[in-house]
Protein backbone atom coordinates (compact mmCIF):
# COMPACT_ATOMS: atom_id res chain seq x y z
CA UNK A 1 0.00 0.00 0.00
CA UNK A 2 1.44 3.45 -0.82
CA UNK A 3 2.17 5.84 1.59
CA UNK A 4 0.57 9.07 1.33
CA UNK A 5 3.12 11.59 1.14
CA UNK A 6 1.15 13.84 3.89
CA UNK A 7 1.51 10.31 6.07
CA UNK A 8 5.31 10.82 5.16
CA UNK A 9 6.09 13.73 6.06
CA UNK A 10 4.42 13.44 9.51
CA UNK A 11 6.78 10.47 9.88
CA UNK A 12 9.79 12.28 9.20
CA UNK A 13 8.40 15.04 12.18
CA UNK A 14 8.03 12.38 14.82
CA UNK A 15 11.55 10.73 13.66
CA UNK A 16 13.13 14.38 15.21
CA UNK A 17 11.33 13.98 18.48
CA UNK A 18 13.67 13.06 21.30
CA UNK A 19 11.31 11.96 24.17
CA UNK A 20 7.86 10.30 25.02
CA UNK A 21 6.80 13.77 25.60
CA UNK A 22 7.89 15.47 22.26
CA UNK A 23 6.29 12.62 20.76
CA UNK A 24 3.03 12.72 22.25
CA UNK A 25 2.95 16.48 21.33
CA UNK A 26 3.95 15.68 17.09
CA UNK A 27 1.04 13.07 17.46
CA UNK A 28 -1.34 15.82 18.27
CA UNK A 29 -0.42 18.43 16.11
CA UNK A 30 -0.45 15.78 13.05
CA UNK A 31 -3.14 13.60 14.38
CA UNK A 32 -5.01 13.26 11.38
CA UNK A 33 -2.29 11.94 9.21
CA UNK A 34 -0.54 9.54 12.42
CA UNK A 35 -3.84 8.20 13.91
CA UNK A 36 -3.02 4.99 11.59
CA UNK A 37 0.38 4.89 12.56
CA UNK A 38 2.02 3.31 15.54
CA UNK A 39 5.82 4.59 16.48
CA UNK A 40 7.67 2.44 18.37
CA UNK A 41 11.07 4.32 19.97
CA UNK A 42 14.35 2.63 21.48
CA UNK A 43 15.60 5.57 23.84
CA UNK A 44 17.53 4.92 27.01
CA UNK A 45 15.52 7.63 28.51
CA UNK A 46 12.38 5.31 29.01
CA UNK A 47 11.13 3.36 31.75
CA UNK A 48 9.56 0.29 30.02
CA UNK A 49 12.58 -2.13 29.36
CA UNK A 50 12.74 -5.34 27.16
CA UNK A 51 13.10 -8.67 29.58
CA UNK A 52 16.62 -9.84 30.50
CA UNK A 53 16.94 -12.21 27.97
CA UNK A 54 15.79 -10.38 25.45
CA UNK A 55 18.49 -7.41 25.74
CA UNK A 56 21.35 -7.15 23.49
CA UNK A 57 23.85 -9.84 25.18
CA UNK A 58 27.35 -10.58 23.52
CA UNK A 59 28.63 -12.15 26.87
CA UNK A 60 28.35 -15.50 25.75
CA UNK A 61 29.40 -17.50 22.93
CA UNK A 62 26.47 -16.81 21.16
CA UNK A 63 24.75 -13.26 21.22
CA UNK A 64 21.24 -11.93 21.72
CA UNK A 65 20.87 -8.99 18.80
CA UNK A 66 17.88 -6.21 19.44
CA UNK A 67 17.47 -4.12 16.37
CA UNK A 68 17.26 -0.96 18.72
CA UNK A 69 19.72 1.28 19.36
CA UNK A 70 18.73 0.63 23.01
CA UNK A 71 17.07 -2.05 25.33
CA UNK A 72 14.26 0.35 26.62
CA UNK A 73 11.56 1.61 24.78
CA UNK A 74 8.44 3.33 24.45
CA UNK A 75 5.31 3.29 21.77
CA UNK A 76 2.96 5.67 20.54
CA UNK A 77 -0.40 5.17 18.71
CA UNK A 78 -3.83 6.54 18.51
CA UNK A 79 -4.66 4.76 21.72
CA UNK A 80 -1.82 4.98 23.50
CA UNK A 81 -2.19 8.77 22.76
CA UNK A 82 -5.83 9.15 23.80
CA UNK A 83 -5.14 7.33 26.99
CA UNK A 84 -2.40 9.19 27.95
CA UNK A 85 -4.78 12.91 26.83
CA UNK A 86 -7.71 11.59 29.01
CA UNK A 87 -6.02 9.48 31.76
CA UNK A 88 -2.71 10.67 32.52
CA UNK A 89 -1.23 6.99 31.85
CA UNK A 90 -1.33 4.01 29.37
CA UNK A 91 -0.76 0.04 29.50
CA UNK A 92 -0.12 -2.19 26.73
CA UNK A 93 1.07 -5.73 25.99
CA UNK A 94 3.20 -6.86 23.26
CA UNK A 95 5.02 -9.92 22.22
CA UNK A 96 8.37 -11.07 22.17
CA UNK A 97 10.08 -13.81 20.21
CA UNK A 98 13.87 -14.84 20.16
CA UNK A 99 14.33 -16.08 16.61
CA UNK A 100 17.57 -18.59 16.08
CA UNK A 101 19.25 -17.83 12.76
CA UNK A 102 20.50 -20.89 10.66
CA UNK A 103 23.97 -21.23 12.42
CA UNK A 104 21.79 -21.86 15.69
CA UNK A 105 19.18 -24.20 14.23
CA UNK A 106 22.26 -26.59 13.10
CA UNK A 107 23.99 -26.37 16.83
CA UNK A 108 20.79 -27.94 18.38
CA UNK A 109 21.50 -30.79 16.35
CA UNK A 110 24.79 -31.66 18.30
CA UNK A 111 22.14 -31.92 21.10
CA UNK A 112 19.08 -33.16 20.08
CA UNK A 113 18.62 -35.86 17.30
CA UNK A 114 16.16 -37.92 17.85
CA UNK A 115 12.77 -38.45 20.31
CA UNK A 116 14.43 -41.83 21.39
CA UNK A 117 17.86 -41.08 21.92
CA UNK A 118 18.77 -39.22 25.58
CA UNK A 119 20.21 -35.49 24.11
CA UNK A 120 23.71 -34.56 25.10
CA UNK A 121 22.91 -31.29 27.13
CA UNK A 122 26.68 -30.67 27.49
CA UNK A 123 26.84 -30.17 24.06
CA UNK A 124 24.80 -26.55 24.30
CA UNK A 125 23.94 -26.24 28.12
CA UNK A 126 25.04 -22.57 28.34
CA UNK A 127 22.48 -22.31 25.44
CA UNK A 128 19.66 -23.95 26.82
CA UNK A 129 20.28 -22.14 30.40
CA UNK A 130 20.21 -18.94 29.20
CA UNK A 131 16.65 -19.83 27.06
CA UNK A 132 15.18 -21.10 30.52
CA UNK A 133 13.69 -18.39 31.48
CA UNK A 134 9.88 -18.65 31.79
CA UNK A 135 7.30 -17.64 29.09
CA UNK A 136 9.97 -17.10 26.51
CA UNK A 137 9.23 -17.96 22.75
CA UNK A 138 11.65 -19.22 19.88
CA UNK A 139 11.34 -19.07 16.41
CA UNK A 140 13.34 -20.69 13.31
CA UNK A 141 11.71 -18.25 11.16
CA UNK A 142 15.71 -17.51 9.91
CA UNK A 143 16.92 -20.44 9.76
CA UNK A 144 13.39 -21.85 7.49
CA UNK A 145 13.36 -18.63 5.13
CA UNK A 146 16.95 -18.79 3.74
CA UNK A 147 16.60 -22.49 3.28
CA UNK A 148 13.35 -22.25 1.31
CA UNK A 149 15.10 -20.74 -1.49
CA UNK A 150 18.16 -23.08 -1.42
CA UNK A 151 18.84 -26.50 -3.21
CA UNK A 152 19.16 -27.96 -0.24
CA UNK A 153 19.97 -31.44 1.39
CA UNK A 154 16.44 -32.39 2.03
CA UNK A 155 17.46 -35.25 5.08
CA UNK A 156 19.84 -32.45 6.36
CA UNK A 157 16.34 -29.90 6.50
CA UNK A 158 14.27 -32.13 8.12
CA UNK A 159 16.58 -33.21 10.58
CA UNK A 160 17.30 -29.43 11.71
CA UNK A 161 13.70 -28.73 12.12
CA UNK A 162 13.08 -31.97 14.01
CA UNK A 163 16.07 -30.97 16.61
CA UNK A 164 14.41 -27.46 17.06
CA UNK A 165 10.75 -29.02 17.68
CA UNK A 166 13.13 -31.59 20.37
CA UNK A 167 14.68 -28.66 21.75
CA UNK A 168 11.65 -26.20 21.75
CA UNK A 169 9.21 -29.42 23.70
CA UNK A 170 12.19 -29.86 26.20
CA UNK A 171 11.66 -29.87 29.80
CA UNK A 172 14.73 -28.12 31.09
CA UNK A 173 13.70 -27.29 34.17
CA UNK A 174 13.22 -30.84 34.62
CA UNK A 175 16.75 -31.92 33.82
CA UNK A 176 18.17 -29.33 35.98
CA UNK A 177 15.76 -30.00 38.86
CA UNK A 178 15.78 -33.54 39.23
CA UNK A 179 18.08 -35.04 36.17
CA UNK A 180 15.17 -36.37 34.47
CA UNK A 181 14.93 -36.00 30.66
CA UNK A 182 11.36 -35.20 29.62
CA UNK A 183 9.57 -33.58 26.54
CA UNK A 184 6.13 -31.67 26.82
CA UNK A 185 4.62 -33.17 23.88
CA UNK A 186 4.69 -37.18 22.66
CA UNK A 187 6.74 -38.33 19.55
CA UNK A 188 3.73 -38.54 17.22
CA UNK A 189 3.00 -35.21 17.88
CA UNK A 190 6.27 -34.00 17.57
CA UNK A 191 6.83 -35.76 13.98
CA UNK A 192 3.91 -34.08 12.87
CA UNK A 193 4.93 -30.67 14.20
CA UNK A 194 8.04 -31.46 12.00
CA UNK A 195 6.15 -32.67 8.88
CA UNK A 196 3.98 -29.49 9.03
CA UNK A 197 6.77 -27.13 8.96
CA UNK A 198 9.02 -28.83 6.57
CA UNK A 199 5.92 -28.87 4.06
CA UNK A 200 5.00 -25.41 4.75
CA UNK A 201 8.93 -24.10 3.64
CA UNK A 202 8.28 -26.25 0.74
CA UNK A 203 5.08 -25.34 -0.70
CA UNK A 204 4.73 -22.29 -3.24
CA UNK A 205 2.55 -20.36 -0.33
CA UNK A 206 5.55 -20.23 1.85
CA UNK A 207 7.65 -18.43 -1.07
CA UNK A 208 5.11 -16.22 -2.43
CA UNK A 209 4.72 -15.47 1.45
CA UNK A 210 8.14 -14.35 2.04
CA UNK A 211 9.14 -12.59 -1.91
CA UNK A 212 9.43 -9.26 -0.43
CA UNK A 213 12.47 -11.17 1.96
CA UNK A 214 14.01 -13.10 -1.06
CA UNK A 215 13.70 -9.96 -3.45
CA UNK A 216 15.38 -7.47 -0.97
CA UNK A 217 18.71 -10.50 -0.37
CA UNK A 218 19.45 -10.30 -3.52
CA UNK A 219 19.20 -6.61 -3.96
CA UNK A 220 21.59 -6.98 -0.33
CA UNK A 221 24.10 -9.65 -2.21
CA UNK A 222 24.22 -7.28 -4.77
CA UNK A 223 25.28 -4.04 -3.18
CA UNK A 224 27.74 -6.16 -1.33
CA UNK A 225 29.03 -7.30 -4.11
CA UNK A 226 29.38 -4.27 -5.86
CA UNK A 227 31.26 -2.44 -2.69
CA UNK A 228 33.92 -5.86 -3.01
CA UNK A 229 34.43 -5.12 -6.76
CA UNK A 230 34.85 -1.67 -6.20
CA UNK A 231 37.40 -2.11 -3.25
CA UNK A 232 39.29 -4.98 -5.23
CA UNK A 233 39.73 -2.33 -8.19
CA UNK A 234 40.08 0.45 -6.71
CA UNK A 235 42.04 0.29 -3.03
CA UNK A 236 44.43 3.40 -3.16
CA UNK A 237 40.73 5.37 -3.49
CA UNK A 238 39.59 7.41 -0.69
CA UNK A 239 36.39 5.77 1.09
CA UNK A 240 34.04 8.27 -0.12
CA UNK A 241 35.45 8.26 -3.68
CA UNK A 242 34.48 4.23 -3.59
CA UNK A 243 31.42 5.42 -1.40
CA UNK A 244 30.17 7.87 -4.21
CA UNK A 245 30.43 5.41 -7.43
CA UNK A 246 28.60 2.77 -5.62
CA UNK A 247 25.91 5.28 -5.41
CA UNK A 248 26.18 5.90 -8.57
CA UNK A 249 25.93 2.20 -9.26
CA UNK A 250 22.60 1.71 -7.03
CA UNK A 251 21.21 4.86 -8.89
CA UNK A 252 21.84 3.61 -12.31
CA UNK A 253 21.55 0.20 -12.22
CA UNK A 254 19.59 -0.97 -9.27
CA UNK A 255 17.48 1.73 -7.52
CA UNK A 256 17.44 0.23 -3.91
CA UNK A 257 18.90 1.75 -1.25
CA UNK A 258 19.82 0.02 1.80
CA UNK A 259 20.77 2.38 4.77
CA UNK A 260 22.50 -0.15 7.21
CA UNK A 261 24.04 -2.01 4.35
CA UNK A 262 25.32 1.34 2.69
CA UNK A 263 26.98 1.95 5.79
CA UNK A 264 28.60 -1.22 6.34
CA UNK A 265 30.20 -0.71 2.70
CA UNK A 266 31.38 2.55 3.66
CA UNK A 267 32.81 1.16 7.50
CA UNK A 268 34.23 -1.60 4.86
CA UNK A 269 36.16 1.34 2.44
CA UNK A 270 37.45 2.77 5.87
CA UNK A 271 38.99 -0.69 6.65
CA UNK A 272 37.11 -0.14 10.23
CA UNK A 273 37.84 -2.68 12.33
CA UNK A 274 34.19 -3.66 13.27
CA UNK A 275 33.89 -5.21 9.61
CA UNK A 276 37.20 -7.09 9.50
CA UNK A 277 35.15 -10.24 11.47
CA UNK A 278 32.14 -10.21 8.82
CA UNK A 279 34.26 -9.60 5.78
CA UNK A 280 37.42 -11.87 6.81
CA UNK A 281 36.87 -14.92 4.16
CA UNK A 282 36.72 -11.54 1.37
CA UNK A 283 39.75 -12.35 -0.07
CA UNK A 284 40.86 -11.91 -3.92
CA UNK A 285 42.19 -14.99 -3.81
CA UNK A 286 38.99 -16.87 -1.80
CA UNK A 287 37.06 -20.28 -2.92
CA UNK A 288 33.34 -19.50 -3.22
CA UNK A 289 33.39 -16.21 -2.84
CA UNK A 290 29.80 -15.50 -4.60
CA UNK A 291 28.44 -18.84 -1.36
CA UNK A 292 30.18 -16.29 1.36
CA UNK A 293 28.62 -12.84 0.10
CA UNK A 294 25.15 -14.62 -0.56
CA UNK A 295 25.82 -16.34 3.28
CA UNK A 296 26.55 -12.31 3.70
CA UNK A 297 23.90 -10.91 2.47
CA UNK A 298 21.28 -13.29 4.33
CA UNK A 299 23.09 -12.52 7.36
CA UNK A 300 22.07 -8.64 6.71
CA UNK A 301 18.28 -9.75 5.53
CA UNK A 302 17.21 -11.85 8.75
CA UNK A 303 18.09 -8.03 10.70
CA UNK A 304 15.90 -6.84 8.30
CA UNK A 305 13.04 -9.44 9.15
CA UNK A 306 13.00 -8.38 12.79
CA UNK A 307 11.91 -5.23 11.67
CA UNK A 308 9.31 -6.27 9.48
CA UNK A 309 8.30 -9.23 12.43
CA UNK A 310 7.15 -5.85 14.23
CA UNK A 311 4.09 -5.54 12.13
CA UNK A 312 3.05 -9.61 13.19
CA UNK A 313 0.61 -9.37 15.78
CA UNK A 314 -0.25 -13.57 17.22
CA UNK A 315 -3.13 -12.16 19.19
CA UNK A 316 -5.51 -9.10 19.50
CA UNK A 317 -4.06 -8.62 22.81
CA UNK A 318 -0.97 -7.44 21.89
CA UNK A 319 0.01 -3.81 20.45
CA UNK A 320 3.08 -4.72 18.14
CA UNK A 321 5.74 -7.61 18.36
CA UNK A 322 9.54 -7.57 19.19
CA UNK A 323 11.80 -10.30 17.92
CA UNK A 324 15.57 -10.04 18.99
CA UNK A 325 18.03 -12.73 16.68
CA UNK A 326 20.37 -16.06 18.84
CA UNK A 327 23.61 -15.97 16.61
CA UNK A 328 26.90 -17.59 17.47
CA UNK A 329 27.72 -15.25 14.17
CA UNK A 330 30.93 -13.38 15.50
CA UNK A 331 31.29 -10.74 12.30
CA UNK A 332 27.80 -10.14 12.54
CA UNK A 333 27.57 -9.28 16.20
CA UNK A 334 30.22 -6.53 15.13
CA UNK A 335 28.36 -4.96 11.62
CA UNK A 336 25.16 -4.09 13.87
CA UNK A 337 26.81 -2.25 15.91
CA UNK A 338 27.67 0.53 13.33
CA UNK A 339 23.93 1.68 12.54
CA UNK A 340 21.14 0.19 14.96
CA UNK A 341 17.72 1.66 14.85
CA UNK A 342 15.93 4.13 16.25
CA UNK A 343 12.41 4.58 15.63
CA UNK A 344 10.19 2.20 13.40
CA UNK A 345 6.93 3.05 11.83
CA UNK A 346 4.03 1.09 11.16
CA UNK A 347 1.57 2.61 8.68
CA UNK A 348 -0.96 -0.43 7.52
CA UNK A 349 1.21 -3.41 7.62
CA UNK A 350 4.28 -1.10 5.96
CA UNK A 351 7.14 -0.16 7.90
CA UNK A 352 9.45 2.99 8.18
CA UNK A 353 12.42 2.96 9.95
CA UNK A 354 15.07 6.00 11.67
CA UNK A 355 18.43 4.87 12.12
CA UNK A 356 20.53 6.37 14.82
CA UNK A 357 23.24 7.32 11.94
CA UNK A 358 22.91 8.62 8.33
CA UNK A 359 25.17 7.77 5.61
CA UNK A 360 25.53 11.69 4.65
CA UNK A 361 26.69 12.65 7.84
CA UNK A 362 29.96 10.40 7.04
CA UNK A 363 29.70 11.30 3.43
CA UNK A 364 27.88 15.06 3.09
CA UNK A 365 28.93 14.52 -0.94
CA UNK A 366 26.01 12.07 -1.14
CA UNK A 367 23.22 14.04 -0.31
CA UNK A 368 22.34 14.91 -3.51
CA UNK A 369 22.96 11.46 -5.13
CA UNK A 370 20.78 9.61 -2.35
CA UNK A 371 17.98 12.24 -1.28
CA UNK A 372 17.26 14.78 -4.74
CA UNK A 373 14.10 14.25 -6.15
CA UNK A 374 14.72 13.56 -9.45
CA UNK A 375 17.18 10.52 -8.15
CA UNK A 376 14.47 8.98 -5.49
CA UNK A 377 12.30 8.95 -8.44
CA UNK A 378 14.47 7.59 -10.89
CA UNK A 379 15.39 4.41 -8.67
CA UNK A 380 11.93 3.49 -7.90
CA UNK A 381 11.53 3.15 -11.46
CA UNK A 382 14.80 1.03 -11.93
CA UNK A 383 13.73 -1.35 -9.15
CA UNK A 384 10.03 -1.81 -10.23
CA UNK A 385 11.61 -2.90 -13.86
CA UNK A 386 14.49 -4.73 -12.49
CA UNK A 387 14.79 -8.05 -13.31
CA UNK A 388 16.84 -8.57 -10.31
CA UNK A 389 17.46 -12.38 -10.92
CA UNK A 390 19.76 -10.84 -14.31
CA UNK A 391 21.88 -8.84 -12.12
CA UNK A 392 22.60 -10.83 -9.46
CA UNK A 393 23.55 -13.41 -11.86
CA UNK A 394 26.16 -10.37 -13.63
CA UNK A 395 27.29 -9.36 -10.26
CA UNK A 396 28.23 -13.28 -9.52
CA UNK A 397 30.19 -13.09 -12.69
CA UNK A 398 31.87 -9.90 -12.24
CA UNK A 399 33.06 -11.33 -8.76
CA UNK A 400 34.23 -14.58 -10.61
CA UNK A 401 35.79 -12.34 -12.79
CA UNK A 402 37.49 -9.91 -10.08
CA UNK A 403 38.69 -12.72 -8.31
CA UNK A 404 40.60 -14.14 -10.90
CA UNK A 405 42.76 -10.57 -11.81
Amino acid sequence: MEMPPSVYEAINEMFQCNSFVEHLACFKQFYEELKDCLFIVFSEHSTCSLAEPLKTNYENNFAIINIGSSNQFYAVNDKIYQEMIYQGKSSYTIDTCIDLDTQAVSYLRKCFKDYDQKPDISKLNDLLEFLSSPNLDYSCHPYLIENATKNFNKIDCYSNINSFVLFKNFEYDKFIRYGIYEYRANKETMILDTDCIYKYISSQIFTEEFKDIYRVQRAIYIILSKAICIEFNNSKKSAKNKMMELLDFINTQLGFVAERELNVCYYYFLHHESTKKFFKNIQRNACNMSKTINGMSWDLAHIRFLKQECTYIPDKKSVFSIHVLLTYDNGLKEILKINPIEQITIYNGVSVVKFKHQLIDYVPEAEEKLLSEANMLHRKEIFNKLDIDALYISMKQEIDNVCRL
